[in-house]
């Protein structure tokens, strides 16, 4: 994560941002400098803040500078301008990446410098800036359909990627074709081994391999990267008492404080009690927000308003995730969903994972699993029941090789004879429970639910335990 100046001026630059806020909100901080407010827009992500000034003054430009900010980007429309922007910016951070666009070649003898970038023909611009962005992929241009089919990715330390043999990653409408290491191309093959510092070649699915890049830059205990940054709790006052209300507050500010988000953000639907308001506004703290709707909007009319904010994990109580209606706009969304259940999760010490054969198609699914295990000191436990006894090997030797990655504990339990329903009522203790946030959760829930061999049919309607729902990226992709 990165902290990147973007200066801005004209349509190019409005293009270019609107690519940032749409693809690359989470991977690094942005701060925004311009003197034109249409491009500030409608709703802001929290790794956002802008600033409308005239950027050519120096008082006001070197205000929003540190020197923690790493990159700066200078798009402006104004040749004379763009320069004195830039002497401002170079003047005062002589070792700082500044990447400027020129219009002439005459132009870039004035920006004669080691740590300057230029870029110039002003019909590239826009790619050519988001390529130039840290941590974004690199996109080869000039070949094939040039929208995404081919990338460069490099694997960083701590990546769910390092160390694990090519053979045992699930490749659905992606491969890998090779890897660059020590400037030599190694073409792949199933026990090639990927290490850090790596560059991956993949080639497939646009779309998923935007989410296959976004799983190996995010390095264990980044979670709720790279879905966003900041924790939603929804609660209701119509439809929960004073106990629930607490109790759902108290278990999201464990999770703020276990989980490496930005901030939690504590969202009043129908407040009404003003005992209960005051009890409710006194957890308001720097990095805890309570807001009160008082427009009378359900969770569905209000959860909408706030999914461009880019919600990395949604906290939620069992009385509202019962709503069908809600379900769906969960699902659609693609945000990660923790349901809290009456006992507490921060007494958990252990999560599980029960297994199906349809997982394997979100490559996501383990890396996030370890990731919140890890952030939260839980122990895993995998679960594979399979009456028929045709169990997921395949998936139980992902979980043991990242375990042995990451020195974390697991514990696989095969059985042909126990439901994992059964397993959990056992568990006096609360168990975090992950399911893959599938479209059949989504449905309806009725008596045919409790007829199916599908387990998340049936678990998803437990209320005894906290439980997690992932959305698995590349089914989202395909609807």
């Amino acid at each position: 994560m990165k902290k990147v100046v973007l200066i801005l001026d004209g349509i190019v630059a409005k293009n270019f941002l609107q690519v940032v806020l749409e693809k690359y909100f989470s991977n690094n901080t942005y701060i925004i400098v311009s003197n034109d407010e249409t491009m500030i827009p409608e709703e802001i992500p929290s790794s956002f803040s802008f600033h409308i000034f005239d950027a050519t003054s120096s008082f006001r430009l070197l205000g929003v500078l540190d020197p923690e900010v790493s990159d700066c980007f200078i798009l402006m429309q104004d040749l004379k301008e763009r320069k004195v922007v830039y002497d401002i910016v170079r003047n005062a951070y002589k070792d700082m990446r500044i990447i400027v666009d020129v219009r002439h070649k005459e132009e870039a003898r004035d920006y004669d410098h080691e740590k300057t970038l230029l870029i110039d023909e002003s019909v590239l611009i826009s790619g050519a800036m988001i390529a130039k962005l840290p941590n974004v992929p690199l996109i080869p241009q000039g070949f094939g359909l040039g929208v995404g089919e081919v990338m460069e990715i490099n694997v960083p330390f701590g990546s769910a990627y390092a160390y694990r043999h090519i053979g045992s990653i699930h490749q659905k409408d992606y491969r890998i074709a090779g890897i660059y290491r020590h400037n030599e191309f190694i073409l792949s093959n199933y026990s090639l081994t990927i290490q850090p510092t790596d560059t991956l070649l993949v080639v497939g699915d646009p779309k998923v391999l935007t989410t296959v890049y976004r799983q190996v830059k995010s390095d264990m205990g980044q979670f709720p990267a790279p879905f966003g940054k900041d924790i939603y709790l929804y609660i209701d006052m119509i439809k929960q008492d004073f106990n629930e209300l607490m109790h759902d507050i108290s278990q999201a500010i464990y999770l703020h404080n276990q989980l490496r988000n930005t901030r939690l953000y504590i969202y009043v639907l129908h407040p009404s009690d003003m005992d209960i308001i005051r009890e409710i506004k006194a957890v308001d703290t720097k990095d805890v927000s309570v807001i009160f709707n008082y427009q009378g909007e359900d969770f569905c009319e209000a959860f909408k308003k706030h999914q461009k904010l880019k919600i990395g994990l949604l906290v939620i109580n069992p009385k509202l995730f019962r709503q069908k209606k809600v379900r769906r706009v969960l699902f659609a969304s693609g945000v990660p969903v923790f349901k809290t259940s009456y006992k507490d999760i921060a007494h958990a010490k252990t999560s599980l994972v029960v297994l199906n054969e349809d997982m394997n198609q979100g490559e996501n699914l383990s890396s996030v699993i370890f990731d919140i295990s890890m952030q939260m000191n839980l122990d895993i436990t995998i679960y594979d029941f399979e009456p028929d006894k045709n169990h997921q090997d395949e998936m139980v030797r992902e979980y043991q090789n990242l375990s042995r990655i990451y020195d974390k504990k697991v514990l696989v339990n095969k059985t042909n004879t126990k439901n994992p329903i059964v397993y959990l009522r056992e568990h006096k203790e609360p168990v975090l429970h992950f399911l893959p946030f599938e479209r059949c959760i989504a449905g309806g829930m009725n008596f045919i639910n409790f007829l199916s061999t599908r387990i998340e049919k049936i678990s998803f309607m437990s209320e005894e335990h906290p439980q997690i729902f992932i959305p698995v990226l590349e089914k989202l992709d395909e609807h």
